[in-house]
């Protein structure tokens, strides 16, 4: 579905690589988590995916075609983006908003306004919003929106640019429910972006690590790579060894506690 064959980037000015030579396949219908700390080049990576980047060399095939060969506009219409400040567009409605993106790709009036009502309830808001303007919603909801956009044209591929990035830890929890929910309805390829190694284990079928210049650390499911890190850049960068949690007994409950005694849970 989305194939990254050796791909460079040098910026301008720069001396240094922003990614080099890497190579990755985001396998179709799944969800693939992008993971690393600041400047290890996982957003310029995603967007070489609608060609918002331009890849210094090497290539990126998207549905078996090298994106180079694709007009991008038409390739930005087909693919769904939600970035981590939603991006609306604060003179418009809500529905405006949604419906607006709808009209781009050729849906008539009335159908855009129609799909903007299915994907406000899709993702859980309530229809009143739609009169709404962004400045008028919590953060919350105006990533629910973003996400709405992102849906609405029925894409086969959605990509996420640190897309929590910019709620509270409650909200970010929610919404991070609201994306598994989706996941497991939609046949969607899903290509997310986080520094976040904890939301990237949640929400990835598949969790890629990145280190300097995005150099694959290790690329796995999310369980392989707590059970068996790679080595140890992984290890410190998963928190591996918190992960080692077990089981007590504490006033007749059994408590699951990790490596310094700090209770994670409890077992029923």
């Amino acid at each position: 579905m989305i194939e990254f064959e050796r791909v460079s980037k040098t910026y301008p000015g720069s001396a240094a690589p922003a990614v080099e030579e890497f190579s990755h396949t985001v396998g179709e219908g799944r969800t693939t988590v992008f993971v690393g700390p600041s400047g290890c080049g996982k957003t310029t990576l995603l967007r070489m995916v609608n060609r918002m980047v331009e890849p210094t060399s090497g290539s990126v095939v998207v549905r078996g075609r090298d994106v180079r060969d694709t007009d991008p506009v038409a390739l930005r219409r087909s693919i769904g983006y939600v970035m981590q400040h939603s991006g609306l567009m604060p003179h418009r409605t809500v529905a405006d908003n949604i419906a607006d993106i709808a009209r781009l790709a050729g849906a008539s009036k009335s159908e855009a306004r129609g799909r903007a009502a299915e994907l406000m309830e899709l993702v859980n808001l309530d229809p009143s919003l739609g009169r709404r303007y962004p400045a008028e919603l919590s953060g919350g909801q105006a990533q629910r929106v973003g996400v709405a956009r992102g849906l609405v044209n029925n894409p086969d591929i959605l990509i996420m640019d640190e897309p929590f990035g910019a709620v509270d830890p409650v909200v970010r929890r929610n919404l991070q429910q609201e994306v598994l929910s989706l996941r497991d309805r939609l046949n969607t390829t899903i290509l997310l972006v986080t520094h976040d190694i904890d939301e990237a284990f949640l929400l990835g079928h598949e969790v890629v690590i990145l280190g300097e210049r995005a150099a694959v650390q290790q690329a796995d499911t999310p369980a392989t790579i707590i059970a068996h890190p790679a080595n140890d850049a992984v290890r410190e960068f998963t928190g591996a060894g918190g992960r080692v949690l077990h089981v007590q007994e504490r006033g007749g409950d059994r408590l699951v506690v990790d490596a310094a005694g700090n209770i994670k849970g409890v077992l029923r």
